[in-house]
């Protein structure tokens, strides 16, 4: 199941409100019949994202980058070290932090209370095998999947248009791109 269906999950339900207890997840109220199978194949990833105990609503996790990013970084697997690179205002050099695997999500919890919302954000896995770039005001999401390299941008709409055209320039197949615009279902780049 790909990430997007997850995004799009929550967004389409913002007021779900996801309590880790233990090894569990309850979502309050009720989870809507069409975001269960979605819900249920990220529970590790929720799992991983909240602390015990903790109470995040659905709007939350998407509205707060270090959150999401710490959300994507489960559900797209951690094997590896991690690094996250914050861009602040224009003309300051970007600044790049290791992020160990074992503490991402509190890691990233400290980064949002000690830190300025950085107009974009780059974590990578050291291996390789993923990258989420998040730029501040992000409308939608395009997927991109090479080989064993998966790649998520979110960003605003001309972002993802210009993302969109160098990905043909590159002659990527259409089927390799996977899109999610916020109110939409995600779909593929060939319809």
């Amino acid at each position: 199941m790909r990430t997007l269906a997850l995004l799009h999950a929550l967004h389409e339900n913002p007021g779900l409100t996801l309590h880790r207890v233990g090894e569990g997840v309850k979502v309050l109220p009720a989870v809507p019949e069409e975001a269960r199978p979605v819900l249920a194949h990220f529970k590790p990833a929720l799992l991983q994202a909240l602390e015990d105990g903790e109470r995040v609503e659905a709007s939350r996790l998407l509205s707060s980058p270090f959150r999401l990013l710490a959300l994507l970084a489960h559900a797209l697997g951690v094997e590896a070290p991690l690094v996250l690179t914050l861009y602040g205002k224009e003309g300051e050099p970007p600044r790049r932090y290791p992020v160990p695997p074992e503490n991402i999500a509190l890691h990233l919890r400290r980064a949002e209370l000690d830190l300025t919302p950085p107009r974009r954000l780059h974590l990578a896995a050291v291996d390789g095998r993923w990258t989420v770039d998040l730029v501040a005001g992000w409308e939608g999401v395009l997927e991109v999947g090479v080989g064993d390299t998966a790649l998520l941008l979110l960003s605003p709409e001309e972002g993802l248009r210009g993302y969109l055209q160098a990905a043909a320039r590159a002659l990527l197949p259409p089927e390799k791109l996977n899109i999610w615009r916020r109110g939409k279902a995600p779909f593929t780049a060939r319809g």
